[in-house]
């Protein structure tokens, strides 16, 4: 008997927009290679779309989702797109240097020790990163010499890189930090070490700049230049502070351009709700 052509279009879209897991490596929705074999299988996990959906009561759940469509955005309205969290730890087999190639974008990038471990890697190394559409975190990272994003153009959210060496440890080696394609960090950048220079030359939207340095930079002349080339600082009632940065030649606080000159300073109120919302998207890391 043959299908009647309603029936057959009924079984040819629910094919077509059947749901199923993401495979195993991938996770759920967190993506935390042990070695270096690992990492590339879970990179790859990236590269095909993954969707969160509502169950039967339009409640959302956590489950990360592939769907089998050619037009996934209209073929199952109840799910949108999520993107990975990507986490190394000091437990990861990474001796000295971590190269992450061919991950675009993801949702948040954590690298880290696990304290009071340092993270042992000495390089790290993201070369096709773009787009992060939430923060990133690389903490208790004190042996890093070498940090390098390239092409990394948006965070949505914050940038926090804490290469200072904890209390007793060797000190950490000096380094020169340069991020030549970003153009936005949606909530602010805030980053440690013994940083002896630091460039931005293409961001042109950020809330609240803070570096503290134990190292030779100028911070006069960094954040005077990285104040004069942004065209967007977004600020508030509390504080126009656009860069706050401190090191072994001294300190200054750059106002917006629209709210006068730069005096002397520690970092402001909304520094410390930066720093907040910094501790509290990392604890729910390690969760």
């Amino acid at each position: 008997m043959k299908l009647s052509s309603h029936l057959l279009a009924a079984s040819l879209a629910a094919i077509a927009t059947a749901k199923a897991p993401v495979p195993k490596i991938c996770g759920n929705g967190v993506l935390h290679p042990k070695s270096t074999a690992e990492l590339s299988a879970m990179v790859n996990c990236t590269h095909t779309q993954a969707y969160q959906c509502v169950d039967r009561n339009n409640s959302p759940k956590d489950d990360f989702m592939t769907l089998n469509s050619t037009d996934n955005a209209t073929a199952y309205p109840v799910c949108t797109e999520a993107f990975y969290d990507f986490k190394v730890s000091n437990t990861a087999k990474f001796d000295e240097s971590l190269v992450v190639p061919d991950l675009v974008k993801v949702n948040k990038i954590y690298v880290s020790g696990d304290f009071p471990t340092y993270l042992n890697a000495t390089s790290i190394d993201f070369p096709d990163l773009l787009n992060v559409t939430g923060q990133i975190d690389i903490m208790s990272a004190g042996k890093v010499k070498s940090l390098k994003m390239p092409k990394l153009e948006y965070i949505a959210w914050s940038l926090h890189i804490d290469l200072s060496a904890g209390e007793g440890a060797e000190a950490p080696p000096a380094i020169s930090l340069t991020f030549p394609s970003l153009t936005t960090v949606g909530a602010g950048l805030y980053i440690v070490g013994n940083i002896n220079a630091i460039e931005f030359p293409a961001l042109s939207n950020s809330e609240l700049i803070t570096i503290e340095s134990t190292g030779d930079l100028d911070c006069e002349a960094f954040a005077t230049k990285v104040v004069n080339s942004t065209v967007r600082f977004r600020s508030s009632d509390q504080s126009k502070d656009a860069v706050v940065c401190s090191s072994n030649k001294g300190s200054t606080k750059k106002n917006l351009p629209s709210a006068g000159n730069d005096s002397a300073g520690g970092p402001s109120f909304r520094a410390n709700m930066l720093l907040m919302a910094i501790f509290v998207s990392c604890a729910s890391l390690l969760v």
